[in-house]
């Protein structure tokens, strides 16, 4: 069966959802970054809930809460993956979008953490645009035939670039480069340090080059071509470079979750790509006819 460029939209919206969900079970979110900033919310919990910082800090019920509620923001984001698979077979369109609409807040709201936790690292929340991609596109899709195949083209480009540049931007140490870059780099190829930050600084400039070409048009078809393979061995490197024979089962639950939701990074340009090849060959035949 030929794949088309929505069902493997699908897929990717599937698989970040997933992968989040068992992240958000196994091993938790970042939102104590947020919920746990006296500066933040002491104001909150002082004024509006009449309870002292220190009360709330140190409180075995708030720490409970934290939990509570990351484990039902990882059921609501298993539902919406399969949600998102099975996104032409549901036919209430509030109801699933609702999901989808409210998986998307539970993302937005990860990525904040994010920034916060990593310092207020804004290039952290860009990277996760093609997660936030994917499933946007269903949220707003009603019918997928009579879609504007070039917005969805020009959008769904933008994402790739501003997941692409920011990744680009850290292998480089535009602002550092994170260690587990180093790590990786170095489990996998088995080279110095040295040399693992020389290849990085390479492949983070090759990242944003590639990116910066998905909008010349004579150029756009390469560009594709090196971040679907890229993006598709970046998302593997995660397991890989984690994996120990000695500790399979161990091995596949701390790390492959990881490659699961980054696998989108390759898929969603695949998409872009088949739709750009079905876009070009409509104005071919209209342009002949």
């Amino acid at each position: 069966m030929k794949l088309k460029p929505f069902f493997i939209i699908q897929l990717c919206a599937f698989l970040i959802f997933l992968a989040r969900a068992y992240q958000f079970y196994f091993f938790g979110a970042p939102f104590r970054a947020i919920l746990w900033d006296e500066s933040l919310m002491s104001p909150i919990v002082e004024n509006v809930f009449n309870t002292s910082w220190f009360d709330y800090a140190t409180s075995p019920e708030t720490n409970k809460g934290i939990t509570n509620l990351t484990v039902f923001f990882s059921i609501v984001l298993f539902v919406s993956a399969f949600v998102s698979l099975f996104w032409k077979q549901i036919p209430y369109v509030r109801l699933k979008k609702s999901i989808i609409g409210f998986s998307l807040f539970i993302l937005f709201i990860l990525g904040v953490c994010m920034v916060k936790d990593k310092n207020y690292d804004f290039l952290q929340f860009f990277e996760l645009t093609i997660q936030f991609a994917a499933p946007l596109v269903l949220f707003f899709t009603k019918d997928f035939e009579t879609l504007n195949k070039q917005k969805l083209i020009f959008w769904l480009k933008v994402s790739i670039a501003l997941t692409f540049i920011p990744h680009g931007l850290f292998a480089m140490g535009f602002i550092y480069v994170p260690g587990h870059f180093i790590d990786m780099t170095i489990k996998i190829l088995g080279v110095t340090e040295t040399h693992a930050r020389q290849l990085l600084f390479v492949v983070g400039l090759l990242d944003v080059i590639a990116a910066a070409f998905l909008f010349i048009p004579k150029l756009v078809k390469p560009a594709f071509m090196y971040i679907i393979i890229w993006g598709i061995l970046t998302a593997l490197a995660r397991v890989v470079a984690g994996f120990n024979y000695d500790f399979f089962l161990n091995s596949i639950h701390h790390f492959m979750y990881l490659t699961v939701y980054r696998l989108p990074h390759g898929l969603l340009p695949l998409a872009t790509l088949m739709l750009y090849g079905l876009y070009d060959k409509t104005l071919k035949t209209k342009h002949n006819n």
